[in-house]
């Protein structure tokens, strides 16, 4: 109650704050305070005095960021932060042993990555080399230690106070000054017309709450109905036949998620009523408010690929994962993935069961990608026919995988999983040892259209046509398909020929970038197999000594899914009379 109270609060201050409280009329200063004081106000009246807890990581970590030296300022924050984090989930699992009480461990888990984020970005911007930064970590580095109330702005605004999503740092203080509606893209026509991105907001926010309401009444009443959640791990589950659990199982797990759809579509809303979520134009110039997008519900439920799947769920930790532990991680980065995402929800057994499997699964479904789908491409039924297999596939993986969050302790997850004969992590385990000894089809690297959802199917792709489309946190840039510096469009190649007129060395794709910002065309790989970016001239400007993608953005099948950078060099900068007041 008191979490859904804070919101309709929340949403109450974030119309007059986007309105009345602009950056035009009052200045910067006043928005950082006013952001604050609501933000500790509210975490106040949900959590009483556990606020502490925050205050108590944060002033700490300010300590570090400030005090803590060039070396290692950024490890002793991440350290800290997951430590302290750490203790709270444990005091939590001895006094609520298997409860879901909303608590102050939930705003503790999205002030750690602020934490992190912010640290990491403070390191790359003070000590190391611009050079050696990628274009991703460029565009968030932070030159200077913030002031005491920009980071308190920061850590407490009232309308991501209680379920984030995270917003990283320069992202937040450009909605606070205003830049944050100046973004390269958008069509000839938007340009000339000055129509600021915020006109028809409202209409925005109105459709999100819509939706999340759906997602809440769709919560409350419909597993009562059909899936029961409290059947799992008792007689009356066992007794049924392996096809009813699986079936069972997959009901229930399809109306869990509905309370964080609701959650998370909630708190976009809620961002967006503030006025914080630009993130840039479609192909069109319609402006786009999905920068603080935490699921992709569509994604999510009609995705032909994990990867896709494992993409649009909870998308901003995914890119936290991303730019703070695998760009950093000096090996094994998806496993380190894995672990730093099990350790950061908790430590009930079933995290470590639900992302040690999901690792292991997912590296043999790169490889049934890479290794298996080009036999499927040689014709629009055979390919189509993959779709549905894998789509099929990605719906049980999804239940089977996530089950373990539901039930939490280890004997409860083993019977539930010996009740299913374990048939996936078969599969799988047989799967990885088969696809050991099968060799990678050529065509591979010639071919590699990205794992999408069973409407996006290879049939509905022809190779005749350019398809512009936004993309959806491919855990590139925010993850939500611009890049922070401005919107951008995927872009796909129509011909090969085109290809060719970027690089010649290039096959199925390119990165172009052309006066500082950049276009992203999927599939980019070179004969080798490497990601690189390329000027006019075709000359390489940056070659990847790994992989940028990971398990959330991974390149399957030797040229998957890549982020769009900002719109054609072409493209004007949108720019509005934006008056900051001076403090």
């Amino acid at each position: 109650i008191n979490f859904l109270a804070c919101q309709l609060v929340a949403l109450l201050f974030a119309i007059p704050f986007r309105s009345l409280l602009s950056v035009e009329k009052v200045g910067t200063k006043t928005r950082h305070y006013v952001e604050t004081v609501l933000g500790v106000l509210l975490t106040i009246f949900c959590f009483g005095y556990q606020i502490w807890h925050l205050l108590v990581q944060s002033l700490v970590s300010y300590a570090v960021m400030a005090y803590g030296g060039r070396r290692f300022s950024h490890a002793l924050v991440f350290a800290f932060s997951m430590i302290y984090l750490s203790v709270c989930h444990i005091y939590r699992q001895v006094y609520d042993y298997g409860g879901y009480t909303l608590d102050i461990t939930g705003p503790l888990m999205i002030q750690t990555q602020k934490l992190t984020s912010l640290a990491f970005a403070l390191h790359d911007g003070r000590y190391k080399d611009q050079s050696r930064l990628s274009a991703d970590q460029k565009q968030h580095v932070v030159s200077k230690l913030p002031s005491m109330l920009q980071y308190l702005s920061f850590m407490f605004y009232f309308h991501g106070i209680m379920v984030g999503p995270l917003t990283f740092y320069n992202d937040y203080i450009a909605f606070i000054d205003g830049t944050n509606y100046i973004k390269p893209g958008g069509n000839a026509a938007a340009s000339g017309s000055r129509k600021h991105p915020a006109e028809h907001l409202n209409r925005v926010v109105i459709k999100k709450l819509l939706v999340a309401s759906a997602c809440c009444t769709g919560m409350m009443i419909l597993p009562g109905l059909f899936f029961p959640p409290e059947k799992l791990n008792t007689p009356e589950y066992y007794n049924m036949t392996f096809f009813e659990r699986m079936m069972f199982l997959l009901g229930v797990m399809t109306l869990a998620k509905h309370k964080y759809y609701f959650a998370w579509i909630l708190g976009d809303a809620l961002n967006n009523a503030a006025g914080l979520g630009f993130s840039g134009y479609d192909a069109q110039g319609n402006p786009q408010f999905d920068l603080t997008d935490n699921v992709d519900v569509y994604g999510v439920e009609f995705s032909t690929s994990l990867k896709v799947n494992i993409d649009s769920w909870n998308k901003k930790t995914l890119v936290w994962l991303r730019r703070v532990v695998y760009d950093r991680a000096p090996f094994y980065n998806t496993l380190a993935v894995f672990a730093c995402s099990a350790f950061w929800h908790g430590f009930y057994p079933a995290y470590y069961i639900t992302f040690g499997s999901g690792a292991f699964m997912t590296i043999v479904t790169r490889q049934v990608r890479r290794k298996i789908r080009p036999y499927f491409q040689k014709s629009p039924s055979f390919s189509f026919f993959y779709d549905v297999l894998t789509f099929t596939f990605c719906r049980f993986a999804n239940a089977y995988l996530a089950m373990p969050f539901l039930v939490l302790e280890f004997q409860a997850c083993y019977y539930m999983y010996k009740s299913l004969y374990f048939y996936l992590h078969i599969l799988t385990l047989i799967g990885f040892i088969t696809l050991m000894f099968v060799p990678t089809p050529k065509q591979a690297r010639r071919q590699s259209p990205p794992g999408g959802t069973l409407a996006q199917s290879s049939t509905e792709r022809p190779a005749s046509t350019t398809h512009e489309r936004m993309t959806e946190n491919k855990a590139r840039g925010n993850g939500n398909g611009v890049s922070t510096d401005g919107s951008t469009v995927v872009q796909r190649l129509a011909h090969k020929a085109q290809d060719n007129e970027t690089n010649g060395n290039m096959v199925g794709g390119s990165t172009v970038e052309t006066g500082g910002q950049s276009r992203k065309e999927e599939g980019g790989l070179d004969n080798a197999g490497q990601n690189k970016s390329v000027n006019n001239s075709g000359s390489t400007l940056w070659q990847g000594e790994k992989e940028q993608s990971m398990l959330i953005g991974e390149v399957e099948g030797g040229g998957g899914e890549t982020q769009a950078g900002a719109g054609p060099a072409s493209q004007p900068k949108i720019q509005f009379d934006l008056h900051t007041k001076s403090e």
